[in-house]
């Protein structure tokens, strides 16, 4: 019941375990045919309370279990990120989130947090052991991620990694991009371009990748199952946040674990901003997440699941836009109960 009330108030459109229980209270004559309430509606205490021990990962498998059982199967590839919630404050609280979510299906398939001894590398493994299955996928992760324990977690789980090549792994940056400055005689390369010119945006990425043996072998000595190396260039123009114009002109490189084309790995490098648009930025613009203040135990972290578990519900019913739906929904009441109902929800 507790859960109802929350998640049923954040698909309406409602941020807080107050304005959800509202929203439950305003809806209570269609929720008694929903959920039992043998004690009455509880309080925004003890809906607090509730949460704040409430264990993350019971309630992220149970979701994920329960959405594949009705929906199906998800998109064979997800990307793997982490958002800070802002408004969270205190010593003991986890107010840094790593989520695992599908490119192309928009579903949140895990979510775990991230304490302030820690960083999400070793976080990561803890969202592996937390995801039902990830056999046969391909996971993307930015360049922080690009270590050899998470690659070696990666392929036990019978999965592939793309990951993203910087600084941060010197050495392998500097043999990957040796191998494109002076390319071996014989060595194939290939190579594809695309423009995006989108938010006043003029950048044109070029990517070439090669799966030459020789040196796939040489980087798995210390990289398990090396298939595909990559060259990613960017170069033009952006907007900053401030308004400014400023020119773009940057190289990075990509590792994978599965013999994948240039044009495949454009595809799934742009859908890597997925998680960011359509599950970070949903959570702060549409959710208010980085204005919640809720710092006790483990209800920041419930809410911002909660938050995901919407987005998810909202894409696997084909609903093209998260704040048209909830306004749909504010403006016509039945439309959200049947929404809740056609969910399998209630």
């Amino acid at each position: 019941m507790i859960l109802f009330i929350l998640f049923g108030g954040m698909t309406a459109g409602y941020t807080t375990i107050k304005d959800c229980r509202l929203w439950f209270i305003h809806n209570k004559k269609w929720a008694r045919y929903c959920v039992a309430m043998p004690h009455g509606i509880p309080d925004e205490r003890t809906l607090s309370k509730a949460i704040q021990k409430t264990d993350m990962d019971s309630l992220v498998t149970a979701f994920t279990l329960w959405n594949r059982i009705v929906y199906g199967t998800f998109s064979l590839v997800a990307s793997f990120d982490g958002k800070t919630m802002r408004g969270v404050h205190g010593t003991e609280v986890i107010r840094h989130i790593l989520s695992l979510f599908t490119h192309t299906t928009h579903q949140i398939l895990g979510q775990t947090g991230v304490t302030k001894k820690e960083n999400e590398i070793p976080a990561f493994h803890r969202l592996l052991q937390q995801v039902s299955s990830v056999a046969g996928m391909l996971l993307l992760g930015d360049a922080l991620h690009t270590q050899k324990e998470t690659v070696t977690a990666i392929l036990d789980k019978k999965a592939d990694y793309l990951l993203f090549v910087k600084g941060n792994q010197e050495a392998l940056m500097q043999n990957v991009a040796l191998f494109f400055r002076d390319v071996p005689q014989g060595a194939a390369l290939e190579q594809t371009r695309y423009q995006d010119n989108l938010r006043e945006r003029n950048v044109t990425t070029t990517i070439t990748i090669s799966h030459d043996k020789t040196i796939c072998s040489y980087l798995a000595k210390d990289w398990q199952n090396v298939q595909t190396i990559g060259k990613l260039h960017r170069a033009g123009t952006r907007k900053t946040a401030e308004g400014k114009i400023v020119a773009l002109d940057e190289t990075y490189f990509l590792l994978a674990s599965r013999q994948l084309t240039a044009d495949q790995i454009a595809m799934h490098t742009r859908n890597h901003w997925q998680i960011e648009n359509n599950l970070h930025w949903q959570k702060n613009w549409t959710f208010l997440e980085d204005k919640q203040t809720l710092r006790s135990g483990n209800a920041p972290q419930v809410m911002s699941f909660l938050r995901s578990m919407c987005i998810s519900l909202f894409a696997s019913s084909q609903f093209m836009s998260v704040s048209a739906t909830i306004k749909n929904f504010q403006m016509e009441k039945s439309l959200h109960h049947q929404f809740l109902s056609v969910a399998s929800v209630v």
